[in-house]
């Protein structure tokens, strides 16, 4: 699998602590207005997931490189898919 380079949260705790917390972008999304972060696994292998809403989030900072030539290749592999031409 390739790399899809990480991500770094700043978002405030319940406690009003700062945290800042790297993930790589796999493991990071928003959705419905909340940051979504894997922070680990149960003892059955499940992914444990944080939900963290936007407005306790200073900014979220991402290396994108990889990323932005993964989804290039899979819009790509799309457009071939259905034979669409933009």
């Amino acid at each position: 699998m390739p790399d899809t380079g990480t991500a770094t949260i700043v978002y405030d705790d319940p406690d009003g602590e700062v945290i800042e917390r790297e993930v790589e972008n796999d493991d990071i999304v928003y959705f419905d207005d909340h940051w979504l972060l894997k922070v680990g696994e149960n003892d059955e292998g499940d992914d444990l997931v944080r939900r963290v809403p936007r407005e306790r989030v200073h900014y979220v900072e991402r290396s994108i490189d990889e990323l932005e030539k993964k989804v290039e290749s899979a819009v790509e592999k799309a457009k071939e898919q259905f034979g669409w031409s933009v």
